[in-house]
């Protein structure tokens, strides 16, 4: 029996092949980001807070966007009188009334009346921060009329699935195949969980000599929380 140590705290190894052999492991996040706007401005509408559920796409927040808006409006009856004026050429054309250059220019100009739409639309998207994941806020780092300047807004994570990292002696090396099903007791819920093995470390660290295994516990509920131990069993579920 032999003690290992890992960024996960000090686990207890015993060799692969023993009965009910276990490690002591810590439920993660599969995802953990912070979230921020690559822009300027005042906090006007902040839609969230901690704990609440988000989906990817959700707009979580915005600045202070007025000018923008405008500015889209103001293209947008460009983008409109254009494509007017290309409608009432479509008779000039059959009568042969403008030349093909003049017809062109319109035609040109409604492209980009157009363009000049979407890059505004963009800089307009620009003031909104969205979420990149389905997942949960785990933090709000700002408030309604805080200056953003680049800042980081929230902090965000993924619980399904929840991923387990443990540490693994190089003499295991070699025993571990992608797909594999183990299992995990969750302490405090006392509940034991299938997990699927989705990836080996393919370097060994050559201080510890040890390797990492990363197991995927599905979620879908997100009813499990992120952070409790758990206890990893070798043999299988």
């Amino acid at each position: 029996m032999r003690w290992w140590f890992s960024a996960l705290g000090m686990v207890l190894w015993l060799p692969i092949g023993a009965q009910a052999a276990a490690l002591s492991c810590l439920l993660e996040p599969s995802v953990d980001v912070h979230v921020g706007v690559a822009s300027e401005g005042f906090l006007t509408d902040v839609r969230v807070d901690r704990s609440d559920v988000v989906t990817r796409g959700q707009v979580l927040a915005r600045l202070n966007d007025g000018v923008e808006r405008a500015s889209v409006d103001y293209q947008r009856t460009r983008e409109s009188f254009a494509q007017r004026r290309v409608s009432r050429t479509e008779d000039f054309r059959e009568r042969r009334l403008m030349s093909e250059q003049e017809l062109d220019e319109i035609a040109t100009e409604l492209q980009l009346a157009r363009a000049e739409l979407r890059e505004r639309r963009e800089r307009l998207a620009l003031r909104e921060i969205r979420s990149p994941i389905d997942g949960v806020v785990v933090e709000r780092l700002k408030n309604t009329g805080d200056l953003i300047n680049n800042d980081q807004v929230f902090r965000l994570m993924r619980l399904d699935p929840l991923f387990i990292e443990v540490v693994m002696p190089l003499e295991s090396y070699g025993q571990f195949a992608l797909g594999q099903k183990h299992s995990i007791t969750v302490h405090h819920l006392e509940e034991i969980h299938e997990v699927e093995l989705i990836n080996v470390d393919r370097v060994i660290d050559p201080g510890s000599n040890t390797f990492r295994l990363r197991l995927k516990l599905d979620n879908p509920e997100q009813r499990i929380p992120s952070g409790l131990r758990c206890e990893f069993h070798l043999n299988a579920f």
